[in-house]
């Protein structure tokens, strides 16, 4: 036992000996960095904000001419350009990628200044930028269809509450059920979405073949309580649900795996905005060109709303699909 206390007291001296910390000139230099920083990333915020200013002035205008507000981001994003900027003249060869990655980073943060100032001026020309800007609303009809099983009859009791005059019929498995929503014959399709946290991949196929939107999802339970199922309710059309402060409320969107905003951009984005990534899957469809690979992000928000997002999605990714808008999952 002596031998083994020693040898612990030589460990603790060598390591007391050769313990490590950072110069004081070094950390106080970089804490007025910081400060020079912020003053200039303080600038850079004005600058952007006098570009939103002029883009919602131009907006306004083109609201006026009859144009949608998806329409004139269109427009607008062909004049936006925050990326391309190049390290200085002079740095050091072997900082070059590392000052590149810093300067994507702050076009990412440019771009997301710029939404959220774009969407608070055009709130000062008196026209509000809205989810339903994006997401297109459900019509009045309220017929379902779904294949009969106790999930889905347990599921279909939870989600005809939120309708006053419901009617239902059956389909023989869900390839029909989805076809009758295409055809027009129902409004909206129950179809199982997840069993045991994890996305069922033949309904993400029917989904995206369809081009079906997902309006509700909520967890199933089973008789005993044990099943570990939650159920979607789809149709050709989003149902923008309302948000209060205690809602959870989530965005799904589908973007194809090479496109031009990074995963890590996103989350940075939308934490900007007082939102997360709540999950991210990848899936492999078919499609006129062959299997192509996909993400779907589900971003989660609590009693916010996700409209600075949909303008950034809309203005700076040129090819996302928004498939779902929902509430409150558990």
């Amino acid at each position: 036992y002596n031998a083994i206390f020693i040898d612990l007291e030589r460990k603790i001296a060598v390591s007391e000996e050769y313990l490590f910390s950072p110069s004081d000139i070094n950390i106080s230099n970089i804490s007025a960095l910081t400060r020079s920083q912020s003053i200039i990333s303080e600038e850079r915020i004005c600058e952007i904000s006098e570009i939103a200013d002029n883009a919602a002035h131009v907006s306004t205008s083109l609201l006026a001419d009859g144009l949608e507000i998806y329409e004139i981001l269109s427009l607008l994003s062909e004049s936006l350009a925050f990326d391309g900027q190049k390290p200085h003249e002079g740095a050091l060869r072997e900082n070059f990628s590392r000052l590149s990655f810093y300067l994507s980073s702050l076009a990412t943060q440019d771009k997301a200044a710029f939404c959220q100032l774009y969407t608070d001026a055009m709130h000062r020309e008196g026209r509000e930028i809205t989810e339903s800007d994006f997401l297109f609303d459900k019509p009045d009809d309220e017929t379902f269809v779904y294949v009969k099983n106790p999930y889905a009859d347990e599921a279909y009791d939870v989600f005809s509450q939120g309708f006053s005059d419901p009617r239902v019929k059956y389909a023989k498995n869900f390839k029909d059920a989805v076809k009758q929503v295409v055809d027009g014959e129902a409004v909206y399709c129950l179809l199982p979405l997840e069993e045991r946290g994890s996305r069922l991949a033949s309904i993400a196929e029917l989904i995206f073949k369809a081009d079906l939107k997902i309006n509700s999802v909520i967890p199933v339970f089973g008789f005993d309580g044990t099943a570990d199922i939650k159920y979607a309710l789809v149709s050709r059309h989003f149902t923008v649900p309302t948000y209060q402060a205690d809602d959870d409320r989530y965005l799904e969107i589908r973007v194809s795996a090479d496109f031009e905003t990074s995963i890590s951009g996103l989350m940075l984005v939308a934490e900007n905005y007082g939102s997360t990534v709540y999950r991210v899957n990848t899936a492999m469809f078919d499609t006129e060109d062959g299997k192509k690979s996909y993400f779907t992000i589900v971003f989660h928000s609590e009693g916010g709303n996700f409209a600075n997002l949909l303008v950034f999605l809309t203005l700076f990714t040129s090819a996302f699909t928004p498939i779902g808008i929902y509430k409150n999952l558990e």
